[in-house]
């Protein structure tokens, strides 16, 4: 059986806009219990996208992670903790891959595997439509073979 994008693809989107500050942020991946969103902005378009491995990337690199016993420990530990505050607009990667949800599953894994990307935007006609992911076509897998017993 042939699959196609719009067979596995989310449709309930979560979004958040560029202006959303990273502590919300965490508070709505913890919330949906989801790792990375589209971000919007202010007309309403997809500008970016935003992972907890955008986050991370971003938050490990300041001087708390690095030298946690150096003399200004308060002072660097404050404004490290300034990051949570920032927008999401200054961590997203504003790479967008999309896809069409005709597209066979075979081609998203290989532009997902080609960028080592773990998500793809789904558009028709430049609409955001749905957003697939690694795990969406992992669920795939582990349903479609009724024989394997766990």
């Amino acid at each position: 059986m042939q699959f196609y994008v719009k067979d596995i693809m989310s449709t309930d989107l979560v979004t958040v806009k560029e202006n959303t500050t990273i502590r919300d942020l965490i508070k709505t991946f913890a919330d949906k219990d989801i790792l990375g969103v589209p971000v919007i902005n202010d007309e309403g378009f997809v500008s970016g996208v935003v992972s907890s491995i955008d986050i991370l990337k971003n938050e490990s690199s300041h001087s708390f992670y690095h030298d946690p016993f150096m003399k200004n420990f308060e002072m660097n530990f404050l404004e490290d903790a300034k990051f949570f505050d920032r927008t999401v607009a200054d961590i997203m990667s504003r790479d967008l891959y999309l896809i069409s949800p005709d597209e066979s599953i075979a081609k998203m894994a290989r532009i997902m595997y080609d960028k080592k990307i773990h998500r793809l935007l789904v558009t028709e006609y430049s609409k955001l439509v749905g957003i697939v992911s690694t795990f969406d076509l992992l669920k795939l897998l582990a349903s479609s073979d009724e024989q394997i017993n766990v």
